[in-house]
């Protein structure tokens, strides 16, 4: 087996010089699992919120929006007959809508469950949590999220970087728009989304006046299905181009 090139002195020396210069803003705890949404959330998600009949029983289902499903239609999946009898704009008074994520089999799986005003629950759908999050922010056309999304479990990592890397920066060579950016992490962190991690290391601009730095976002996967925060953390990444 042909054995790996250990790095030069010199490149070691990169190495540490980028890692002292890399700044963290980072908060933890228990990484949230379950949430309650409300049903306008599950419209941004790409969904409609059924009653009607599965096999004949009464029952709550979800289609796709996309699929254009009325009052009276009737189709099969996976095998089960569905009547559609209402669209709902609402959710039944004491009812609730519950999403959870869990670690499945070697990656984040995104439950959505419909809890009826006696507490009995009907699991909904059953997603890759990256999956349904990607539909999400194409649907409401966060380009800078599903360009810089990397991977999803119980969190959800997104790293944008832009030009070519280079010495780091120290803190106190920062230019305001950095620091700021380490400042709104920080406050989104802590006041939004309770858990995560962000990490930026800048390597000034390029010839053309450009800036040059990578950066990193862990957040809690189901925080991430609210539309405030992801709005919120689109507007933060498309800010630092």
């Amino acid at each position: 087996m042909k054995k790996s090139r250990k790095p030069t002195a010199e490149e070691l020396a990169a190495k540490h010089q980028v890692a002292v210069n890399t700044f963290v803003r980072e908060a933890w705890g228990e990484i949230p699992r379950e949430l309650e949404v409300k049903l306008k959330s599950l419209k941004a998600w790409g969904f409609d919120l059924i009653s009607g009949l599965r096999e004949g029983e009464p029952a709550f289902f979800v289609a796709e929006t996309a699929a254009g499903r009325m009052p009276g239609d009737v189709y099969e999946e996976r095998g089960e007959r569905l009547e559609v009898r209402e669209v709902l704009e609402k959710l039944p008074k004491g009812a609730r809508l519950l999403v959870r994520v869990s670690n499945e089999e070697r990656r984040g799986v995104a439950r959505l469950y419909y809890r009826a005003p006696g507490g009995e629950e009907t699991e909904l759908f059953a997603l890759p949590a990256g999956e349904l999050l990607l539909a999400f922010f194409k649907k409401r056309g966060w380009g800078k999220l599903l360009e810089a999304f990397h991977s999803s479990g119980l969190t959800t990592e997104f790293i944008q970087s832009r030009g070519s890397t280079g010495k780091a920066w120290s803190f106190e060579a920062l230019p305001p728009k950095m620091r700021r950016a380490l400042r709104e992490a920080a406050d989104t962190i802590r006041k939004r989304a309770g858990v995560g991690r962000f990490t930026l290391v800048y390597f000034g601009k390029n010839k053309d006046g450009d800036d040059r730095y990578v950066v990193t976002w862990l957040l809690p996967t189901i925080r991430l299905l609210d539309v405030s925060l992801a709005e919120h953390v689109e507007g933060l990444l498309a800010a630092l181009d």
